[in-house]
């Protein structure tokens, strides 16, 4: 019998609009709305403007705010206070917080409190430093009070055993407090298992179509890409193509004749979203070599349309891809020949790349999916409800 059956979710995003935070807070409220009676939402809270906050904001620019609002004291002991008044209002089992930013300075709820991101702040920070160096002038205080929270959650739960491993580095917590549940993709065909498939086995074996997706160019390991294409070209793979979505680099004139740019293309846009949802169908590989990556939901993504992803081992990315199985995983400091001998062996080897296209859907099926996530998530809050609940006082109870 299932002991959670009123949970409040809580996040600055805002879980309606499937634009937020990728998506990620509207896929998971859907998927949480199936597995408990009663799903309470705290949402899209708006940092509270004091004078001083706002002057201050003003004064230390940056294109980025130096001084974002967010994260001032006044702004997150408002959003600790919204928070409270949900707890009053909808008297939950349990709260899970998409990031810590409402938890900071919320007053002992008297329920299990769990927190979930991608990984934890500075570990963020720490990752993208090479490509967005600046650091908040409130950075190290809200990093700080991250780990004084993180202490009092009942759990933590992310998305990768990276994350898992520098949250407990940071928050110096005990491993029965971390949990690690994947994220599921954000997008998907509207396919069944056996039409996909079939649009997998219909992949031409004459040519070969790479698929780059991604706003930041040089993050997401744009300059590798092009070395690996040009690569390919010199060695006569016939009918080759490079097909980038998200931005528009420049591109060498002497593989100008096998890439194809197509610029932004948005999946709730129809016109754009069919396009997209055809490269993601056609395509062979998803090659998106990143630099630093805190998850990489574009890899779910692909795992979705049987489409292996080729990247670099590098943070939460090895949690993803199973190198040789579902896609190409290779060491952070590899050559673009390397990827271009592995791409080349697999293009020849029909067999061996339909397998791996279905080992790619398989792995959306059994784990990148949102209803597995929530699947997870409410069983691990089920499990410690019971235990949290005999060891709390009922004077201290929530209830």
């Amino acid at each position: 019998n299932k002991k959670l059956t009123r949970l409040l979710l809580v996040t600055l995003e805002d879980p309606y609009n499937p634009r937020s935070w990728s998506g990620i807070p509207y896929n998971m409220r859907i998927a949480l709305e199936t597995k408990v009676n009663n799903l309470s939402v705290v949402s899209n809270l708006k940092p509270r403007r004091t004078p001083v906050n706002v002057l201050l904001r003003v004064v230390c620019g940056g294109k980025k705010p130096r001084y974002p609002l967010y994260l001032t004291r006044a702004a997150q002991k408002q959003f600790a206070r919204e928070v409270e008044a949900a707890i009053e209002k909808h008297r939950p089992d349990a709260i899970l917080s998409i990031s810590s930013h409402c938890l900071l300075y919320l007053n002992n709820p008297g329920i299990p409190t769990y927190m979930f991101t991608d990984a934890p702040w500075l570990a963020w920070k720490e990752s993208y430093k090479p490509f967005d160096p600046s650091m908040p002038i409130l950075g190290g205080r809200f990093a700080a009070l991250e780990a004084k929270t993180a202490k009092r959650c009942t759990g933590l739960v992310y998305p990768s055993e990276w994350a898992a491993s520098e949250a407990q580095k940071l928050y110096d917590v005990s491993s029965d407090k971390i949990h690690v549940q994947r994220m599921g993709a954000n997008w998907y065909p509207s396919l069944t298992g056996d039409e996909l498939k079939a649009v997998i086995q219909a992949r031409p074996a004459d040519r070969l179509d790479l698929l780059y997706v991604g706003k930041d160019w040089e993050r997401k390991g744009g300059p590798l890409t092009l070395e690996v294409v040009r690569g390919l070209k010199n060695a006569n793979v016939k009918n080759l193509c490079l097909h980038i979505v998200g931005c528009a680099p420049e591109v060498p004139s002497d593989i100008q004749d096998v890439v194809k740019i197509h610029g932004l293309l948005k999946v709730d846009d129809p016109q754009s979203g069919e396009k997209l949802r055809k490269l993601f169908l056609d395509s062979h590989f998803l090659i998106v070599p990143t630099r630093a990556e805190c998850f990489g939901l574009v890899f779910a993504e692909a795992y979705a349309f049987g489409l292996p992803p080729i990247s670099r081992a590098v943070d939460a990315v090895p949690s993803i891809i199973e190198d040789g199985k579902t896609g190409i995983l290779e060491d952070r400091h590899a050559s673009a020949e390397r990827y271009i001998e592995r791409i080349i062996a697999l293009a020849k080897n029909r067999n061996a790349y339909l397998n791996m296209a279905f080992a790619a859907r398989g792995r959306y099926e059994e784990t990148f999916n949102w209803d597995k996530f929530a699947d997870g998530v409410t069983y691990i809050i089920d499990q410690q409800l019971e235990a949290f609940q005999a060891a709390t006082p009922v004077s201290q109870s929530a209830h």
